[in-house]
């Protein structure tokens, strides 16, 4: 058993769990937002994200990644306060703050959380069980936004203000349960711009890593997307805006099997055709919505969503096993966060203008080859197997984790300070 995993899925499944998100359309919509402005609101959203994911990966590495969890609790906390000012006044100056404290908690927490995992387990000698533990520890995230959506669905049909009152709360108390956790002391050695140098550097010699980033800035997009188009689809169809909660609900359980499953998958049939399969699964989804449009073509957003629950998982379980310095493992996670944003940024607005000046159809089908564009870059990956393969392999049989973990042993308080991992051939079979 991992000391400390309980409570560091707990947090996963708080910290997240933004209730508002289902109704966020209709809440702007009746403060009198266009489309083209609500999409606005996002791309700000998602830029700050971008900005935002260096510096915050430096901070996990360099202050701690307790202490940015959380800090990431009550940034989100904030960005609800500032949500309910925006609608109060009717501000789009309320509403950008609020997008871009919503932005600094998700950068804050997103990667971090992964990065502590690892550390986590490697304090503990527990890496070869780390695939596994990581998918179902992103499912715990995914069952807190099921949860979240059945409570948005009961409490948006007396105010949609109360959606944000109660993710204010939510994440607060995330923020609590993450000052339980226990502490991993990350030995950081250099200044800022050595810490950056090697960073990056790790990122430049790496097929792994250099593979997911592109694969990210083409596919995260397009899983995501269904955030804003759901809202305009269902309505369309004449679903009333409080079920919205209750289809997020089931399409975060589809995604949180997914995750929970994502270590046997990677086991049975390989990351590199995992990567394959997720772009094609989301493509043919919004095809068939663009290519037969009807209520019942609700359901098809299972697609997507069922890549969402492996995507996170199965890149960040890739990453993690191709870095072999712990101290710069944030900063790296950080970099392939900034890499999806960027792709977010750029084809969130894009396709405000599509749903703005055409029918949802075309948005549906414009997806699907945003999709199989993904589907290629992810064939590529995989016909590069071989060599990442080996990388993975000599990155296990090097690594060494420099992490005290105080909090973890009731009787010293904290693990010897540093852990060489040397996995057998099992483990390593597990991990790839």
């Amino acid at each position: 058993m991992i000391k400390g995993l309980k409570r560091f899925n707990l947090f996963r499944a708080l910290s997240l769990t933004w209730i508002f998100i289902p109704f966020q359309w209709d809440y702007l919509s009746n403060h009198n937002f266009s489309p083209r402005s609500i999409f606005l609101l996002n791309a700000i959203f998602t830029f700050s994200a971008v900005l935002f994911e260096i510096p915050t990966g430096i901070i996990a590495d360099k202050i701690g990644r307790k202490k940015a969890l959380i800090i990431g609790g009550l940034s989100m906390s904030a960005g609800c306060c500032f949500f309910l000012i925006g609608g109060a006044f009717m501000s789009m100056g309320y509403f950008s703050m609020a997008n871009i404290f919503a932005a600094l908690s998700m950068t804050l927490i997103s990667g971090c959380d992964s990065a502590y995992l690892y550390d986590l387990m490697a304090a503990q000698g527990a890496l070869h069980i780390y695939p596994r533990t990581e998918g179902k520890s992103t499912a715990w995230k995914l069952i807190g936004n099921v949860a979240g959506g059945i409570v948005g669905f009961l409490i948006a049909r007396i105010s949609i203000e109360w959606t944000f009152i109660a993710t204010a709360i939510i994440t607060f108390t995330a923020s609590i349960v993450a000052a339980l956790l226990p502490d991993a002391r990350i030995i950081v050695r250099g200044n800022l711009h050595t810490h950056l140098s090697e960073s990056f550097s790790i990122v430049r010699k790496s097929r792994v890593i250099l593979s997911i980033l592109f694969y990210s800035l083409f596919l995260f997009p397009l899983l995501r997307v269904g955030i804003f188009l759901d809202p305009p689809h269902a309505s369309l169809h004449g679903i009333k805006a409080e079920y919205m909660g209750l289809a997020f609900a089931l399409k975060d359980m589809t995604s949180a099997l997914a995750s929970y499953n994502a270590g046997r998958l990677i086991k049975n049939i390989g990351s590199g055709m995992i990567l394959i399969i997720l772009p094609l699964v989301a493509a043919i989804s919004f095809l068939i919505q663009g290519a037969i449009h009807g209520p019942w073509c609700y359901l098809l957003y299972l697609g997507p969503a069922f890549s969402l629950g492996l995507f996170s998982p199965v890149i960040r379980i890739m990453i993690n096993q191709a870095i072999s310095e712990s101290s710069r493992r944030a900063t790296v996670l950080s970099v392939e966060g900034m890499f999806r944003r960027t792709g977010y940024a750029f084809f969130s607005p894009l396709i405000g203008w599509l749903l703005d000046v055409h029918t949802l159809e075309v948005v549906f089908i414009s997806l699907a080859f945003l999709g199989l564009s993904a589907a290629g870059i992810s064939a590529t990956i995989a016909m590069l197997g071989n060599g990442i393969a080996r990388e993975v392999r000599q990155n296990a049989e090097r690594i060494t984790v420099e992490t005290p973990m105080t909090g973890i042993n009731s009787d010293s308080g904290k693990l010897p300070c540093t852990f060489a991992i040397e996995a057998n051939s099992a483990a390593r079979k597990d991990e790839l």
